[in-house]
């Protein structure tokens, strides 16, 4: 995550394909119901996230998210659960070895919940370690 000072932290959570993530709510600006459209700044978060699978979406959702230079970025996710804050204690910050390969794919932390790891989603990081270009 691009900044970890702050003691307290509020995430969205949602599941894709049977996956449990979560993402910090101040990286999106926006979240609509999907509505069926195509752009060229909309992607759907399994082909983002490199699932290498298809996955059927139940009830999606379209996320804005902000980026460091403006440009549009939306993202398609499922099954948007809840906006709950967490202490960042309560996260679990994958080890150095693998951080580099994990933030390619926009990750940077597990939080145990309910049972099950809930994987933290950097989407700033996954737009800019992805290579895509937002018009």
């Amino acid at each position: 995550m691009s900044d970890y000072g702050e003691a307290n932290l509020s995430l969205f959570f949602f599941t894709v394909g049977g996956v449990h993530f979560a993402a910090d709510v101040e990286q999106a600006a926006g979240m609509a119901p999907y509505s069926g459209e195509c752009a060229d700044d909309l992607f759907w978060f399994h082909e983002e996230f490199g699932f290498g699978k298809t996955v059927a979406y139940q009830t999606p959702v379209v996320v804005t998210i902000r980026t460091r230079d403006g440009l549009p970025y939306r993202v398609i996710i499922d099954q948007m659960e809840e906006i709950v804050e967490f202490r960042r204690d309560d996260l679990r910050l994958f080890p150095e070895i693998l951080e580099p390969k994990v933030m390619q794919n926009g990750m940077w932390a597990v939080l145990p919940r309910h049972g099950k790891l809930v994987l933290l989603v950097d989407f700033q990081s996954l737009l800019q370690h992805s290579g895509l270009t937002v018009n």
